[in-house]
């Protein structure tokens, strides 16, 4: 390492130097973190509304969709005529089922890779 100084960055440094005292520099830091923290509350309190608001009404839309799903899709993909085995095969052989199984694998797929 080298003992030389740039004359020009050393004047820099020199020009940016500013004098704080000690309480006054404190008290502007805090005032500073605490105005800071205030309005990151109050942005997070109105994004978790509006997004609570766009759920309630995601929610109504998704509500009204499945229910229109289960009036137009077939109770059974497969008629089965005993009854035993309709009911061990009734979780997996409707739409709803089939479409619940593939979510699942996806969520299971998504879960492996990441």
């Amino acid at each position: 390492m080298t003992m030389d100084r740039d004359p020009q960055l050393a004047s820099v440094f020199k020009n940016a130097e500013q004098k704080y005292s000690d309480e006054a520099f404190t008290t502007r830091v805090m005032s500073e973190v605490e105005s800071r923290r205030r309005r990151s509350i109050i942005a997070w309190s109105v994004a978790g509304l509006l997004l609570a608001i766009i759920a309630w009404f995601l929610v109504l839309v998704v509500q009204d969709t499945v229910f229109l799903l289960t009036q137009i899709l077939p109770a059974t993909i497969i008629d089965v005529e005993n009854r035993w085995v309709a009911r061990l095969l009734a979780p997996v052989n409707s739409g709803t089922g089939l479409f619940g199984l593939g979510a699942l694998g996806l969520w299971l797929a998504f879960r492996k890779l990441f």
